[in-house]
């Protein structure tokens, strides 16, 4: 069950789901059942159960149209499966613990042991600023494992640093293909559009790495200063301040940066004549401006 949960989940987490139909409906309710827990074989084993519940519940409370789909067999497959498909969608706890498990098997040392001394040795090219030598050395690992993302994604660094975006954006959409929601590859792919002045693929990145990992103030904050590009300023402002109270919360120095950016939009919004939206806002977002 768990392979065919995580590729569904790649395949589906991104998608725009139209309305609510039962299957939307089974897989919100399955939520409840499954956000306390923290092991993924125990999500696993759960996630059958609580999808069932959830029809009977669905079945029960819907209307005649709704409880006419899922009166046959057919019907019933049909509708557990949507749901079982949709489920990380709509549940950030098995989202969670799906990416979680992920993690432990694609941020790690390669299985081949030649593969990993040419990555150190890439490393050690890399922090001395040879770059040329550890782009050779990087490839070299991954030629031994085509699946080494850490080798994957230090290439791409090796050649973003140089500010050769589109050769580091080629091997970050290479690591992505591989895992799909690795935090290290969408931050910096998403980094790398915004410095071709790719902003809608750009925008795109950022607010995956937000769906998915929407503790991290990157997204957010990323988001903010592409939004700011395309003067969507009432969207910029809500990402922006959801990104600083995290910064403030976790006692970030880059909460000077956030305050930066708030003071930049703050003055193009008096600017255009819009200030009340500033004031708006932070009142949505429970935050508190001092002058």
């Amino acid at each position: 069950m768990n392979k065919t949960l995580t590729l569904l989940f790649n395949i589906l987490i991104f998608s725009t789901l139209q309305g609510q139909s039962v299957s939307e409906k089974i897989a919100i309710d399955a939520c409840k059942y499954l956000d306390s827990i923290n092991d993924i074989k125990i999500l696993q084993d759960s996630i059958r159960g609580s999808i069932t519940k959830s029809m009977a519940n669905v079945m029960m409370e819907g209307s005649l149209d709704e409880r006419k789909q899922i009166t046959t067999v057919e019907g019933i497959r049909g509708t557990i499966k949507k749901a079982y498909d949709i489920l990380p969608s709509y549940c950030y706890n098995v989202r969670r613990l799906v990416i979680e498990n992920k993690k432990t098997k694609f941020y790690g040392l390669s299985s081949n042991f030649e593969a990993n001394k040419y990555f150190d040795k890439g490393n050690d090219y890399l922090d001395s600023k040879k770059f040329k030598k550890a782009i050779k050395e990087f490839k070299s690992a991954i030629k031994l494992d085509p699946n080494f993302i850490y080798a994957i994604d230090h290439l791409a660094i090796s050649y973003r640093i140089q500010e050769d975006y589109n050769s580091a954006v080629k091997y970050y959409k290479k690591s992505l293909e591989i895992f799909p929601e690795g935090n290290v590859a969408l931050l910096n792919i998403a980094v790398c559009y915004s410095k071709l002045e790719d902003d809608e693929n750009s925008i795109k990145k950022y607010a995956e790495l937000k769906f998915l990992y929407p503790n991290d103030p990157e997204g957010y904050f990323g988001l903010a200063k592409m939004l700011l590009i395309k003067e969507d300023y009432e969207n910029a402002l809500d990402n922006l301040f959801i990104a600083h109270r995290i910064y403030l919360e976790a006692n970030s120095e880059y909460q000077k940066d956030s305050q930066k950016l708030f003071e930049f939009i703050s003055a193009k919004l008096e600017e255009l004549g819009k200030s009340e939206l500033i004031e708006r806002k932070a009142k949505e977002n429970n935050i508190t401006i001092k002058e």
